[in-house]
């Protein structure tokens, strides 16, 4: 067996090692950028009688926060989507979805879509907070989630997040 001089094994270790760096500048400067927080929606769960058509958290096209184009054109429906990470704060959501009839599950009771401007209901910084939506026939409700922070709390109405913190941001609740 051949030995491998130390010098050799050094080069080779630091160039390695550069892919590494340059990753992680770059996924600094993401982060720097952008806040890490969560993008989610699970009919499922939440809302069984509806198909989301279509949804698109934000204007950026870059972070997993809309379906592929494709995907809408041919018709699919998307059950659930969860995103987690460093990405943009989203400007609006955008949501399509159709209601299934519970006694015919084969017929639509009808299609909604909803735009709902984010800007002023989202707090400055969303850092570790997730953006949540839920489906109530024709009615789009949006919860903002905070992280578990091992309090006991009452339990809300997006069940998998039952023991976090939730607050509807929309639609307006009656003051």
């Amino acid at each position: 067996m051949k030995k491998i001089p130390l010098r050799s094994l050094f080069v080779w270790f630091c160039v390695s090692l550069i892919p590494f760096g340059l990753a992680a500048c770059a996924t600094q400067g993401i982060m720097d950028k952008h806040p890490m927080h969560s993008f989610s929606f699970d009919t499922r769960h939440d809302s069984p009688d509806a198909e989301v058509l279509d949804y698109q958290y934000g204007s950026s096209r870059q972070f997993g926060t809309h379906p592929e184009q494709e995907r809408v054109a041919m018709g699919q429906v998307f059950p659930v989507h969860n995103i987690s990470g460093a990405m943009p704060r989203g400007e609006f959501l955008y949501v399509k979805w159709r209601i299934k009839n519970r006694m015919k599950p084969w017929e639509y009771i009808g299609t909604y879509e909803d735009k709902v401007d984010l800007r002023n209901r989202l707090p400055a910084d969303i850092t570790g907070l997730r953006v949540h939506f839920v489906i109530k026939g024709a009615q789009l409700y949006v919860y903002l989630i905070s992280p578990p922070d091992g309090h006991p709390l009452p339990a809300g109405p997006v069940r998998e997040y039952s023991s976090q913190k939730q607050v509807q941001i929309y639609p307006d609740q009656p003051k």
